[in-house]
């Protein structure tokens, strides 16, 4: 028999990492935010509100909702498929490629957890998104650790306030999006949580003049290219995982 901590060493599609990625704002670029991120040693919550379960009702002020819609947002994605997230049409949220490759185990502890993908494909979870939202005015204590945590896929939410559901339908599954729920204020880390950044090969060394601690690859070229680093950062954390 085998154990499965062994086992799980060598699923290639099963990552030891979680990574979070930077875009421009209309205040600082993501290189930018990248390089206060690593002056500040914390990965803060977006303005944006990520929960679908916004749309579950209209009363909560707007000054609020980011306590029960809002999160600071990673993914699972592999590290050799990161490139996947950049560059797709249609996208409300333009990701770039600046961001931290963090240990995911170093990360639990401040209740950095899986999205919870409701389907929604027979267009029948508009009550249940009501049910759920009404957990803020019912409930606020638990509303603001468990609303954060949702992601619709199939057919799109009815908002109370809409005579129909939007047309179209979304699925962000493929993101394999892990959130920290807004009230928690975002993530601290140290060197020790850090495996690499993430930047545009032609900035490699200006950020790593900037910050001689932290190593940096390009995600948008193939691993090969950065093996020396990434085998550098797998000793310096002494990670048996062979899945980089």
């Amino acid at each position: 028999m085998r154990s499965i901590d062994d086992i799980l060493k060598f699923r290639g599609d099963i990552s030891p990492f979680l990574v979070h990625l930077t875009r421009r704002t209309e205040e600082m670029t993501a290189a930018e935010i990248l390089r206060k991120i690593i002056d500040d040693k914390r990965i803060a919550p977006g303005a944006a509100l990520v929960s679908d379960l916004r749309f579950g009702g209209i009363d909560i002020p707007a000054s609020e909702r980011p306590r029960y819609f809002g999160a600071t947002c990673f993914t699972e994605t592999p590290l050799s498929e990161v490139h996947c997230l950049f560059d797709i049409s249609y996208r409300t949220v333009n990701l770039e490629s600046y961001g931290l490759v963090l240990l995911k185990q170093n990360l639990l502890a401040q209740e950095v957890s899986p999205v919870f993908y409701l389907n929604n494909e027979r267009a029948d979870k508009d009550a249940l998104a009501q049910v759920l939202y009404q957990l803020a005015h019912t409930n606020p204590d638990v509303a603001e650790k468990l609303l954060p945590l949702f992601c619709v896929f199939g057919q799109k939410l009815r908002s109370p306030a809409a005579a129909a559901a939007p047309i179209g339908t979304v699925d962000f599954r493929w993101e394999r999006e892990w959130r920290q729920p807004f009230y928690r204020g975002g993530v601290t880390f140290a060197a020790e949580d850090v495996f690499v950044g993430l930047c545009p090969h032609e900035q490699i060394r200006d950020f790593e003049e900037a910050f001689p601690d932290v190593k940096f690859i390009d995600p948008q070229r193939p691993l090969k290219w950065y093996a020396t680093e990434l085998i550098h950062a797998r000793q310096r954390l002494s990670l048996s995982t062979s899945v980089v």
